[in-house]
Parts: C-alpha cells; sequence; structure tokens
C-alpha cells in the first residue's frame, strides 16, 4: 500500500506514539485502556475511548506490512484496551443503571463525574464500544448483556421525552462537544441534542447486533431505535434550510381563565437553528434519507461551516462563534477537531459523495502533518482560517483518525 507524503508524515508518527496511551491495568482500573493523550493521564473517557480504539485497529492494518512494526503484539494490545474500556465502566456501574463519564484511575471513591455534579450518564457509545470489541476479539462471552440494557434503560427512564420520542441531557456537563451552544448554558432536562439522539439510534442498533451475535431476542432493541429513527426525521429535520437541527423541549401552552383557551402550541419541539457540526451527524450515522443527504452536502460547501480545514464546529456566521483557548469546558465554538472531521468524511462517504470526503481527509492531514512537523506532535484542536493547532500538543484520540480516513479512503 503506497501513501502520500502527508500520510506516511502522520502514519510515521502513529507509529512511534500513538499506542503509549494505551495501558495495562492500574489503580482502581482492572482491565486494559486507553488515555486521550499525556494531559489526560490516569483517565478514561467514554467516547474519547471509542473513537481512540476504533481507530488503533486503522493504524495496525495500515501498518500490517510494515517489517518495523508488530502487527500481532499491537493488535492483540487494542483488542485487550477495547474490551477493558467496557469492562472498566461497567465496573462503576450504579443500581438504576448509571454509568460514570470518565473514571480518574488513581482517585478511588471519585466524586468528580458522578451524580449529584455530574447529571448525565456515559455519553452514547458503550454498546459501539462493546460490539467493536467482540469483533476485535472474536469473542462476546464475557460481556454482561444485562448491565448494557441497564445502561440503555436508565436513559429510557430518565433522559426521554414521551411527547416528541426524542432523549434530552440532564444537564450541560461533559455533553462531548463541552461548550455546544444548542445545550450549553440552557435549562436543564430541555435540550433534544442531535449528538444524543443520533449516537442513541446508533447504540439500540449495536446492542441489537450485540443481541443476535449471543442468540438472544433483539426484537425490544430493534424496535426501540426504529422509533427514534422515526422521531428524529419528524422532529428534527428542516425542509426549509435542508438540515438537521437539535431542538428545545420546553414547548408549553400556559393558560388563564381568559387566555389561551384556543389553539394550544401544538408542535412537540421548537427547533434551535444553529449550524453546528452535529447538525450532519444524522450522515454519520445513516438517519438522513439519501435525498436528504444529497441536500446536506449541498449545503455544507456553500455554508460557514466549510473552511479550508474542515467542518467548523459552529458556523462562523453564528453570534456563539468563538476560537479563544479554553479548557472545561473545551471550546467546540468553530475550532476544528479531528472527529467532526471524521464524522464529516465517514458521512460524506457513506452516502456516496466519495470526491467530498476525500475533500475533508485531505484538509484533515494538511493540519495534522503540519503540527507534526513543526512540533512534533498533534493537538486537540485546531484554527479553521490556519490550520494552526489552539490547545494541549502530545494528544492523540481522535486525531488518530486520520489513519481511519486513510484507510477507508484507499477503498475509494
Amino acid at each position: 500500500m503506497s501513501f502520500s507524503k502527508q500520510e506516511q508524515t502522520v502514519l510515521d508518527c502513529l507509529k512511534d506514539t500513538a499506542f503509549q496511551p494505551v495501558q495495562p491495568p492500574k489503580f482502581k482500573l482492572k482491565y486494559a485502556s486507553v488515555e486521550p493523550g499525556l494531559a489526560y493521564s490516569n483517565t478514561l473517557w467514554d467516547w474519547d475511548s471509542y473513537w481512540y480504539t476504533y481507530a488503533l485497529k486503522d493504524v495496525c492494518e495500515l501498518l500490517r506490512g510494515d517489517e518495523t512494526f508488530d502487527f500481532a503484539q499491537k493488535s492483540r494490545l487494542v483488542s485487550e484496551a477495547a474490551k477493558g474500556n467496557v469492562l472498566n465502566f461497567l465496573d462503576f456501574q450504579e443500581e438504576d443503571g448509571f454509568v460514570p463519564i470518565m473514571l480518574r484511575a488513581d482517585h478511588e471513591n471519585d466524586t468528580y463525574a458522578v451524580r449529584p455534579d455530574v447529571m448525565n450518564t456515559h455519553k452514547p457509545f458503550l454498546c459501539q464500544s462493546a460490539k467493536m470489541a467482540g469483533e476485535l476479539c472474536g469473542d462476546l462471552s464475557w460481556l454482561p448483556v444485562e448491565k448494557l440494557a441497564l445502561y440503555l434503560g436508565y436513559y429510557r427512564k430518565n433522559q426521554f421525552d414521551e411527547r416528541s420520542g426524542l432523549y434530552f441531557w440532564r444537564d450541560d456537563i461533559m455533553i462531548g462537544g463541552d461548550n455546544n451552544p444548542t445545550v450549553f448554558g440552557r435549562p436543564r432536562n430541555s435540550a433534544a441534542d442531535l449528538y444524543l439522539n443520533c449516537f442513541l439510534y446508533a447504540e439500540y442498533r449495536a446492542f441489537a447486533e450485540i443481541l443476535r451475535w449471543k442468540g438472544e431476542d433483539a426484537r425490544l432493541p430493534e424496535e426501540e431505535g426504529n422509533r427514534l429513527l422515526e422521531s428524529i426525521r419528524r422532529e428534527m429535520w428542516d425542509e426549509g434550510t435542508g438540515l438537521y437541527y437539535s431542538q428545545d423541549l420546553l414547548v408549553h401552552t400556559y393558560k388563564t381563565e381568559i387566555f389561551h383557551r384556543g389553539l394550544p402550541a401544538f408542535w412537540k419541539s421548537m427547533p434551535l437553528k444553529i449550524k453546528t457540526w452535529g447538525c450532519y451527524l444524522p450522515l454519520l450515522c445513516h438517519i438522513a434519507t439519501p435525498q436528504q443527504a444529497q441536500r446536506m452536502v449541498r449545503e455544507y460547501f456553500q455554508s460557514a461551516l466549510c473552511s479550508d480545514y474542515g467542518i467548523r464546529t459552529v458556523a462562523k456566521d453564528e453570534k456563539m462563534y468563538d476560537l479563544t483557548p479554553s479548557g472545561n469546558p473545551s471550546n467546540w465554538l468553530g475550532a476544528i477537531w479531528t472527529v467532526s472531521n471524521y464524522a464529516l468524511f465517514r458521512g460524506f462517504l457513506d452516502y456516496g459523495f466519495a470526491e467530498e470526503a476525500l475533500t475533508i481527509k485531505n484538509q484533515t492531514l494538511a493540519y495534522l502533518a503540519r503540527d507534526i512537523e513543526t512540533h512534533g506532535s498533534m493537538s486537540e484542536s485546531y484554527h479553521p482560517d490556519t490550520g494552526e493547532g489552539i490547545l494541549h500538543h502530545n494528544f492523540f484520540s481522535w486525531n488518530c483518525l486520520a489513519a481511519s480516513m486513510i484507510r477507508e479512503s484507499k477503498n475509494i
């Protein structure tokens, strides 16, 4: 397999350093796991660990023919971490199904990412992580599926809106894109976020596949997933602009003895028409119809989301657009993150827009390769106009998805 100069630069970096954050069991974590990078040592994060492991398997495949790369050892390392990520989180599941968003290995009785300070449960990647681990290990006998059912049940009981058929965040803490303006700073239990609903749909699909693999009845998650698919298409698609949007669930008719006795507020949700990278997650999660996808791709390249280095996490013409370096919350108000670029790349590819997908891949490799050549490492996020790193050098995690882009583009 041949590689371009930028591809080779990124792969050489990943070969040398990407496996360092794969950790053996340590402290309270009984199983192997992956850390995002040097700035996040001794931590295990929910969706970070999913995407990192997802990418590392592709790093292994791309380097399989390299005589100086121990493919068998590294593949075994990734498989063990994939399985360990899931089991570590399930070790700390509570009786009602709540699973922490992150774990600090060296903190006993840790209150950092659990209730009451953090009301949201583990972001919707646990079933997808378990399915991926099973595929890498070739076995699912280690997986307690009843714990996954309990975890999904927690979402259904505590974060589901019967009226709209959508799921909502309990609060705005640790929501993936930390300061996503459709959730961040808004009332609790009100934000039906695209990120949450799209990836929960993917969770139901993954859990159904796990159950079928184990020879168990998969009808319940299949039905839940299908109902959620219908709700997302009905409530979150905007025909006028050709995009999906997150929704506000605080819709209520306030009546008095005299006023508002006629036509009520009959709509089930209110669109939050803020253009973010999340508007394109229905492509990645196979929710958009082919007709919708065609409009979405056309709209992207004409929109203020589009930049020379990929998709801005918030469009440049939104009043929330801001590139200030920030941690806690990390800033997702416009900066380029490789995971959002990968989501766009894969969504375009899956709907048949190969040329557009290659554009996103090449934009991603441009800023990563330059960062490696200039600073010897990759950053957590990047400036959409210059491609310069914004924060946290020596960050791996979903930057490794560049390898997934390279591998998947070879099949076009």
